[in-house]
């Protein structure tokens, strides 16, 4: 279900000409995304950080400090879910905020060895269709990879299942690579979570980043995402903006 408790009502564009490049002065282009959802599983929800802690929540703070700017951004994350779960939620969670910026992360529930499993061509269909249904909506989407699993640590370890892919996090990676896949055929933004974790755990203590659980993301790793999510938004302003041709 929808996160209302963090929404933040206002009107004002993202950002101003300023971080536009070649722009030869202050003077103002504005360039208006609309409204921000992150739409998701648990790792979007921001699952066992405290409340305000995950980088959906820190997301609009961080740009007041940077920029001064103010945005209106909704969690769509949803516990557990797989992309066909979340299927189910896009017109309520999603399209009704419409038209504005959506970052699609899913795939690893997808993966999961149940009867809720979702093929990795069933899954790039979800994908797709959300894809589809946000143009005709006015907004655009940001494809994100599912983060890392630290397989010793996940509860799907015992699961001689994943044995044949050579693990859990082995697995999902069929799904980060069809979203890589999709990213790159559809032309559009891509912000790859898992290799911008995965960096940072060669350069760092996995434990500073991946919760004990093996997969959700600890409150230090979900203000690194922050950060990395406002430099990818600047870097990208031009192919996110709501003014630029679909």
């Amino acid at each position: 279900m929808l996160n209302k408790g963090i929404t933040i009502v206002v009107l004002l564009n993202l950002f101003c000409g300023s971080v536009l490049a070649g722009q030869a002065s202050g003077t103002a282009e504005n360039k208006d995304w609309g409204t921000v959802v992150a739409f998701g599983d648990s790792i979007t929800r921001g699952y066992g950080v405290p409340a305000g802690s995950g980088w959906v929540e820190l997301l609009p703070g961080l740009l007041k400090e940077r920029r001064g700017q103010t945005i209106s951004v909704f969690n769509a994350g949803g516990n557990a879910n797989t992309s066909a779960e979340g299927m189910q939620r896009l017109q309520k969670d999603v399209l009704a905020h419409m038209p504005g910026l959506v970052f699609v992360e899913f795939g690893g529930n997808d993966a999961v060895h149940s009867a809720r499993a979702v093929s990795v061509d069933d899954f790039e269909k979800n994908l797709l269709e959300i894809n589809k249904q946000v143009l005709a909506k006015g907004g655009k989407i940001v494809l994100v990879t599912f983060p890392p699993v630290v397989n010793e640590r996940h509860a799907c370890r015992k699961d001689s299942y994943y044995a044949k892919w050579g693990g859990f996090d082995q697995c999902i990676e069929q799904y980060r690579q069809r979203t890589r896949d999709i990213a790159k055929r559809l032309e559009c933004p891509l912000f790859d979570l898992d290799k911008f974790l995965r960096d940072l755990m060669k350069a760092d203590s996995k434990d500073k980043i991946i919760a004990k659980d093996g997969v959700h993301l600890t409150a230090e790793a979900h203000r690194l995402v922050a950060g990395a999510v406002l430099d990818f938004l600047e870097e990208n302003a031009k192919i996110c903006s709501q003014n630029y041709p679909k």
